[in-house]
Parts: structure tokens; sequence; C-alpha cells
């Protein structure tokens, strides 16, 4: 089965067979705002020293290497859809980008 893994906003339709990971929950970003990230999370992945968000985002790429299907969902977009409300300040983007880096790197 081959992975997939996409950025989703907080009113986005959920998909059947994806698992759903929410941003907020990643110890990434100063509580629910998934456009602001702690300094512990600045920089390169090597460079973080927050343990639970490396944490995180290393149960992701298990994740996707496993080939499971996952949904990141932000909570400051309301849609990634075309014509959906984005805001483009997020970085659900740059996080997927980084577990699928990282999960192929190897």
């Amino acid at each position: 089965m081959e992975p997939k893994i996409n950025h989703i906003g907080i009113k986005q339709e959920r998909a059947d067979g994806f698992r759903y990971k929410r941003l907020r929950h990643s110890g990434i970003f100063r509580g629910d705002d998934t456009r602001s990230k702690l300094i512990d999370c600045q920089g390169s992945f090597e460079q973080w020293t927050n343990a639970p968000a490396r944490a995180w985002i290393n149960a992701r790429v298990k994740e996707y290497r496993d080939g499971r299907h996952v949904h990141i969902v932000c909570d400051c977009c309301e849609s990634r859809d075309a014509g959906g409300v984005m805001n483009d300040k997020c970085h659900g983007k740059e996080i997927v980008e980084l577990i699928i880096q990282l999960a192929t790197s190897e």
C-alpha cells in the first residue's frame, strides 16, 4: 500500500481510510495557533529540542513508512481545497513536507 499524507483544514470533509492527526496536539505550536511555532521547534528538525514535538513528528514518519494514510489537520485553515479559506501563514504544508522528507531520507 502506498502511503498518503495530506494537510487539510478544520472544516474539510474527512476521507475514509485516513487517520486524523491535529497539529494543535503536536506540541510544535503555542496553544491552538498553528501559525506560530515554539522557539524550540525552529530551524531544521535536528535542531529541535522539544521532545514531545519530535516524538509526534517521528510517529507520523513511522505511520508514513508503514504505508498508512494520514490527514494532518490544522485549525487555522477552513479548507485546503481550491476556493477554500486558507491561511497563508499556516505551517501545515511545511510539517507534511518535513514528515515526507524524513520518511524517505533513510
